[in-house]
């Protein structure tokens, strides 16, 4: 956590989050009331708690982060003298925290006490949205101000429920108004939202699970292959084959070749990650298997002759000199800075997914 930073960045945002959601009282009325140090306590719960709930969402609980913010909600929630509106605000945070470490049972306690204090309070009625009591956080009375807050509750609903391409415009909507401490807590769920947009929540659970790993092996690429359909029949004869036939299959008929030097295609297994330049060689060879050009294949390497190669990172005496080019030509892959093709990082599921499209 970037503690003392990320106090600083957040005080605008924070007191307007935590201290304007009650609509029945005036905001002038309600900051008033507030001491300085209590908005320094929502301010550093806020904080700890966004970075929380972002890593929880991506599967990574920070067990020892919840601890340490269960303990500072808990020690300031012992202050007789704290105000409703704050005692409301630190007691749903109590909740998220419950709720993310796996106790429902005390989370719904949380938001029952964070409403007694407070009936308008917004972060109980996130609570009570990710509980499951509010069903549809779009049903919400909310002030003006409080629209952003809400707009990032739906974009992590929608991510949650892989509405990737909605959800990636409801970050960016919420973002213009939030804070810039929002963007960096959760920029991370934004940019898998990104790059999952073309996912939709049809379909087969398998397939869907198959594009969102950031690396598929031999065995994984052929599920995804035959997520698209027939792409593959030409190789299987129209027959429902199991993955590791296939990928027998298609080592035998040459698709694992490398276009400019032999290769031994038997040490490729199941289990053999599929990097960018591997990917190469096969969507290159596929393209041009399918379409009677194999001898067309090499072009590449025969007009840079001599010369240098147009990619940085992959040379003229690279083994997939002419499958990278010709892809990268063909935007099958692309140059992910414009200048280098990376080609011993591994390929994401979606992105394989939408270069074997574009072969069809």
């Amino acid at each position: 956590m970037k503690g003392k930073a990320w106090s600083i960045i957040l005080t605008g945002s924070i007191l307007l989050f935590s201290l304007v959601s009650c609509a029945s009282v005036p905001e002038d009325t309600m900051i008033s009331t507030v001491a300085t140090e209590e908005v320094q306590v929502v301010q550093e719960a806020a904080q700890q708690l966004a970075f929380l709930d972002a890593h929880h969402l991506l599967g990574n609980t920070d067990v020892a982060t919840a601890t340490h913010l269960m303990a500072l909600l808990q020690d300031n929630l012992e202050n007789a003298n704290l105000p409703a509106a704050v005692r409301s605000q630190l007691t749903a945070f109590r909740g998220r925290v419950n709720l993310i470490l796996g106790d429902k049972k005390a989370a719904k306690a949380d938001y029952e006490e964070a409403l007694s204090l407070n009936k308008s309070e917004l972060q109980a009625e996130i609570l009570g949205v990710r509980l499951g009591l509010i069903p549809d956080i779009g049903n919400l009375v909310i002030g003006r101000h409080q629209q952003p807050y809400v707009i990032l509750e739906k974009a992590l609903n929608n991510y949650k429920k892989e509405n990737y391409l909605e959800a990636v415009a409801q970050f960016d909507e919420a973002f213009i108004s939030l804070d810039a401490s929002y963007r960096e807590a959760y920029k991370q769920l934004r940019e898998n939202a990104w790059r999952l947009r073309n996912i939709t929540s049809g379909g087969e659970q398998e397939y869907r699970e198959l594009l969102k790993q950031d690396s598929i092996t031999l065995y994984q690429m052929i599920g995804v292959i035959q997520g698209q359909g027939d792409l593959l029949y030409k190789y299987t004869g129209a027959k429902k084959l199991e993955a590791n036939q296939v990928l027998r299959q298609l080592k035998t008929q040459g698709l694992f070749y490398s276009i400019n030097s032999w290769t031994d295609v038997n040490q490729l297994s199941k289990d053999t990650i599929l990097t960018r330049s591997l990917a190469a060689r096969f969507l290159w060879n596929l393209y041009h298997d399918r379409r009677g050009t194999l001898g067309n294949a090499p072009k590449y390497s025969h007009q840079f002759v001599g010369g240098t190669s147009p990619i940085l990172d992959v040379p003229l005496d690279s083994p997939d000199f002419d499958a990278i080019l010709g892809c990268v030509e063909k935007e099958f892959l692309d140059l992910p800075d414009g200048m280098n093709f990376y080609p011993d990082q591994p390929m994401s599921g979606v992105d394989f997914n939408e270069s074997i499209k574009k072969i069809k």
